[in-house]
């Protein structure tokens, strides 16, 4: 009877529950009539314990087949749902071929496993592998892969986003354990096709967004190109991960797109970094209109703006734009100018000062002279 239950692939939990019931009522006479520790007692007891193992398994496999034939008959609604991202993809369809592996026993038939610790065999054994209830879960599988994979080229085809064919794809993977079945090896490369032409529809819409931004301001859109740059390169990432080949025409020209939002976004810290010289320079010239003609700036001002754009080039080069670059080149030049324009204003000052030091020492000496000509004429 153990043998029997333990290799029997037709059983359902009604016919199991009938078994341990009946099991469980002769044992409970046999106790009775004081024969718990006979042999066939002892059997019995062992039966029992195979039997509501069993009894777990097919209920819980029988229960997961029935929550997946209900999503089997409304397939067309989840498609949707999913693709659209209006409703998560149901519970039950994921980890599907990882719920079938727990419940099967791993090593052919349970009836030949090692029972030398019955308790632990008891507790560990799972399913024969062609027992109805596993059978008719994979091949619940084998069909909703196969749907899925029809579906997912309709939606594609028909101009669904990149995440949309993403997530379909993810629930696919997820039932199937990351396993393709035939219908989908044969639809992968269209769909491989159908992706990276998603994403180079996206790359350009990001493009598009870009110019969009730079056009409403006059401030470098610095995170506007780094932000598009990294989603772009996000998509094509993705869609490598899905299967799509490096060397796609349509990911290759999306990455281009990407390369050139990278390196505007690069271009556009060194602008912000040549405006701010730029400010410095204007804002000095006004300081030099105001001292007017004959007038000198305050000394130490301008090198404290060269200063000012010293610190904004390091800032712009440590967030990513390049020391080559014809602003920062600019900025830095400009530095270079306010320098110099501070060196001749404390030459400027220094010469004015020396000018009027000698001024007063030259009006001194007269007034001095003037005094011992007064004391002769006193004299005389």
């Amino acid at each position: 009877i153990l043998a029997k239950n333990l290799c029997n692939v037709e059983d359902t939990p009604e016919l199991l529950q009938l078994v341990a019931d009946e099991i469980t009522d002769q044992y409970g006479l046999s106790k009775e009539c004081g024969g718990a520790r006979h042999p066939t007692a002892l059997i019995a007891m062992r039966t029992i314990d195979v039997v509501e193992r069993k009894l777990e398994l097919v209920t819980a496999v029988s229960s997961r087949g029935d929550l997946v034939q209900a999503a089997w008959d409304r397939r067309r609604e989840i498609v949707q749902e999913v693709a659209k991202n209006t409703r998560e993809a149901p519970q039950e369809l994921l980890g599907l071929a990882a719920f079938i592996k727990k419940y099967v026993h791993p090593c052919g038939d349970p009836m030949e496993a090692d029972k030398s610790d019955f308790l632990s065999f008891c507790s560990s054994f799972g399913l024969p592998q062609k027992h109805r209830c596993v059978a008719r879960l994979r091949n619940l599988m084998a069909d909703f892969s196969d749907f899925l994979a029809v579906a997912t080229l309709e939606q594609a085809n028909s101009g669904l986003d990149v995440d949309g064919i993403m997530r379909l794809l993810e629930l696919c993977k997820s039932m199937t354990g990351g396993k393709k079945s035939p219908a989908m090896e044969e639809a992968s490369k269209a769909i491989c096709d159908a992706i990276a032409d998603q994403v180079l529809v996206f790359a350009k819409e990001m493009k598009k967004k870009d110019d969009f931004a730079v056009s409403r301001s006059e401030v470098p859109q610095v995170e506007s190109a780094r932000k598009c740059a990294k989603d772009v390169n996000a998509q094509i990432k993705e869609a490598i991960l899905m299967g799509c080949e490096t060397s796609h025409p349509a990911l290759s020209e999306a990455k281009v797109l990407a390369t050139e939002l990278e390196v505007e976004c690069k271009s556009r810290i060194a602008l912000k970094a040549q405006i701010h010289a730029k400010l410095q320079l204007v804002r000095d010239d006004k300081e030099v209109e105001i001292a007017g003609e004959g007038g000198i700036v305050e000394v130490g001002s301008a090198t404290r703006m060269a200063e000012g754009i010293d610190d904004a080039v390091k800032k712009s080069v440590k967030e990513g734009a390049q020391k080559v670059h014809e602003f920062i080149k600019e900025a830095e030049e400009i530095a270079k100018e306010l320098r110099q324009r501070d060196g001749e204003r404390k030459r400027m000052k220094a010469r004015q000062e020396r000018m009027a030091k000698q001024a007063a020492d030259a009006k001194k000496g007269k007034k001095k002279k003037n005094g011992g000509e007064d004391e002769e004429d006193d004299e005389d």
